[in-house]
């Protein structure tokens, strides 16, 4: 056997064991905020401290109070159950700290609920208590939960 030859033949084993080593060290993808996919949610109703909105969908069309939805700012919306749970933990019996005792939010996608509180200040995720455990997502949500009747409606063409 050559020494270009022998010399190939441990650079092919040196590169398959460094890209084994990367492919096995690729971290675990983030659980979910919830089992609910967005296909099977025929149900919302966002509750604020001041405010009620409900939305449905009938025969692929969501209604809101009667009147057409704006399908793509819902289906934004409907992502939510598959949001990345950066953290999670049970929850305590004390929520106070996180904003959950009377929380700012309440978000009902079909039967589930998910209470939003507040901002985690390390790292501003907002906490999010569902099924038991509060969990931490991106705030990238908020502006949609807070977002007024209009806002949802489909516009009519001027």
């Amino acid at each position: 056997m050559s020494h270009k030859l022998r010399l190939n033949l441990i650079l092919m084993v040196v590169i398959g064991l460094l890209a084994l080593l990367v492919w096995q060290s690729q971290p675990e993808p983030m659980a979910p905020l919830s089992q609910l996919a967005p296909a099977e949610i025929r149900t919302i109703t966002i509750r604020s401290a001041t405010d009620r909105l409900s939305m449905r969908l009938e025969q692929g069309q969501w209604l809101i109070e009667g009147q057409a939805g704006l399908t793509s700012r819902i289906e934004q919306l409907l992502t939510i159950s598959q949001t990345a749970s950066l953290k999670q933990f049970p929850a305590p019996a004390d929520l106070a700290p996180f904003g959950l005792v009377n929380p700012s939010i309440v978000l009902q996608l079909n039967q589930e609920h998910f209470s939003f509180g507040d901002i985690d200040p390390l790292n501003g995720w907002r906490y999010v208590l569902h099924d038991g455990v509060v969990h931490l997502i991106g705030n990238g949500y908020h502006h949609h939960l807070t977002a007024p009747l209009e806002a949802w409606l489909e516009q009519p063409d001027a």
